[in-house]
């Protein structure tokens, strides 16, 4: 099974970033104890009013660098994040790559259309969502980004991804 690296650190299935891991990472603890996961739905829904799209640049093998106001990436070793929910639909833990998909600010002006591309987010001719699958990438932001590695909060302005291939024997 594959390992995803991120700036020297591993994770097994999947690293967030955006307003997600920001929720996560900015929910207190007190209320964490006191309401389990519903402290992190009620955070997100106070922030949610709050969102401020982080200005990055993905730079990828073979294909110019893109430039998105983003709200949310996912980096994929496996298809699901914490919660089950889908978040690299194409990925495979064995495949010696990582999916990577962003969500740019134009969820928040253009829901409809952009709910509709996360449907289908391989979809070449997509404008509000990105899917790209690489052995290796780097993204750099404008601001201190907050990225959720497998949960374990970080917070960069500078990620460097690869893959580890074959690193950990299993029976999957």
């Amino acid at each position: 099974m594959d390992i995803g690296v991120m700036n020297g650190r591993h994770f097994i299935n999947v690293a967030s970033g955006g307003f997600g891991a920001e929720v996560t990472a900015t929910t207190p603890q007190d209320i964490k104890r006191r309401l389990g996961g519903a402290a992190y739905t009620l955070n997100g829904l106070i922030k949610v009013w709050e969102v401020q799209p982080y200005k990055c640049t993905l730079f990828l093998p073979d294909e110019a660098p893109l430039e998105v106001s983003m709200v949310l990436i996912a980096v994929g070793n496996s298809r699901l994040a914490g919660g089950g929910f889908e978040v690299a639909p194409a990925a495979d833990p064995r495949d010696e790559r990582l999916d990577v998909m962003v969500l740019t600010d134009a969820v928040l002006s253009e829901p409809g259309p952009t709910l509709a591309e996360l449907r289908d987010p391989m979809k070449p001719d997509n404008r509000r969502v990105f899917y790209r699958q690489a052995a290796s990438f780097r993204i750099g932001s404008d601001a201190h980004l907050h990225i959720s590695l497998d949960g374990e909060p970080v917070l960069a302005d500078s990620l460097e991804f690869s893959v580890r291939p074959a690193a950990l024997k299993s029976v999957y």
